[in-house]
Parts: structure tokens; sequence; C-alpha cells
């Protein structure tokens, strides 16, 4: 080999790598080099076969982890069973209707006995009360929270307000009207 040049001999050897390494490569490109069609099936295949095999391997370690979930979420206390002993310490917001008692008991008892004169239903959760009124056809035209709080600066009762469905206007005259009956 001392008589061809360097260069011929060089670009020979790199051309029969490149052609083994392309040999190699042939058997897990030749599904790939079909038409189109024939590559989406085989790509479809290879995806649902792959996915197939973890998808069964995941449902059994799945299983193992929900059950796990379960007993640390049943284990774990929740903030909602905290706030059920008293009402919620806030600090002074826009939505917040100050009180001149230091009661809170007092003033959602007050609030309780107005809603039913003013034909507004509610649920009770604690100290937030989730209102709605009815139209004449039953369907539910407002729904608004009110919620007795301890506010933190000025330690006084208030009560937070906020409109969750329904016209503003009316939302507003309601809830001053409730507030203001209630005489807190």
């Amino acid at each position: 080999m001392p008589g061809t040049p360097k260069g011929v001999n060089s670009s020979s050897k790199d051309h029969n790598k490149r052609a083994t390494v392309e040999n190699k490569e042939i058997p897990d490109i030749g599904i790939l080099t079909f038409s189109p069609e024939r590559r989406s099936r085989s790509l479809d295949l290879a995806v649902t076969e792959d996915s197939g095999k973890k998808k069964r391997g995941g449902k059994v370690f799945g299983s193992l982890e929900r059950g796990l979930d379960k007993v640390i979420n049943m284990l774990t206390p929740s903030k909602r069973r905290a706030l059920r002993d008293g009402p919620r310490k806030i600090k002074p917001q826009y939505n917040v209707t100050l009180t001149s008692q230091t009661n809170p008991d007092q003033v959602l008892n007050q609030i309780l006995s107005i809603l039913p004169e003013k034909n507004v239903a509610f649920t009770q959760k604690g100290y937030t009360l989730k209102c709605r009124t009815k139209g004449d056809f039953g369907k539910v035209t407002m729904e608004f929270e009110l919620e007795v709080c301890l506010l933190q600066r000025p330690e006084v009762v208030g009560v937070r307000r906020q409109r969750l469905k329904g016209d503003a206007w009316v939302y507003k005259h309601l809830v001053e009207d409730i507030l203001s009956t209630s005489s807190i």
C-alpha cells in the first residue's frame, strides 16, 4: 500500500466503515423506508406494544400507590377540620363588613335568623353560609357566600361576602339588606 495515496486509502476505509454502519442500521430502519402509510402503521404498532407493556406493569404498582395515597390522606389532618373549631382569622379586605360585636357565634345566629325572612336558602359549613335565591320557576338566580370571620388588626368579628353567581346589583342590595336587618 505504499504506492497508493493516503487520501484515496483513507476515503475507501471511511466508505467501508459507513457501509458497515449503514448495514447494521438497515434492519432497524427497514420498516420505516416503506410508504408513508406503512410507516405510520408500524410506528403505531411499535408505540402500542411498548405502552401496553408499561401499562401492565404500572397497574400493579399503581394499585399499591393508590392504596398508600388513601392511607396518607386519611392520616393527614386537613385544614377543614381545624376550621370547624372557630372562625377563620383573616386580614382586612374590601369585601369584609366590620361588626361592632366580638362574639362570632352571636353574629352567625343573627344572620341565620334573617336569611329565611328574606327567602334565601342556604347551606352551612362551619362559619360559612352558601346562600342562593331562586326565581319563580325554581331556577337559581343568585348565589353568594357569607362567612363570619375574625379580623387580625382590629380584633373584631367581620362578615366576608362573595358573589358566586347572579346580577351584581341585586346581590349588592340583598346583602346590604341582610346585614342591616341583622343589626350587626
